[in-house]
């Protein structure tokens, strides 16, 4: 088990978030998230990678970090969420 947590890196997303709706000024958490989730895959498939393979790896290592690690301070990420996102509560 890492010493980093969830919340850790729920936190690291939501600093690129943070900036990512500064330049793209998209308005919804979910617009936001799926936005920017899309953006990457474009970057992704640009240089060459298969993101197909990069979902499916995503979506595993979320599953194995949720089952292995621990969750930390997660209410203080979410604090800082709703702070971007005020109405999306």
């Amino acid at each position: 088990m890492s010493d980093i947590t969830n919340a850790d890196r729920a936190g690291w997303a939501l600093e690129a978030l943070y900036n990512f709706v500064q330049v793209s000024k998209v308005a919804t958490a979910r617009d936001a998230v799926a936005d920017l989730v899309t953006d990457l895959l474009h970057l992704a498939h640009s240089r060459g990678l298969d993101v197909h393979i990069l979902t499916q790896q995503a979506a595993g290592a979320m599953a194995e970090e949720l089952a292995e690690d621990a969750e930390g301070d997660m209410a203080r990420v979410q604090d800082r969420f709703l702070e971007l996102f005020p109405n999306d509560s």
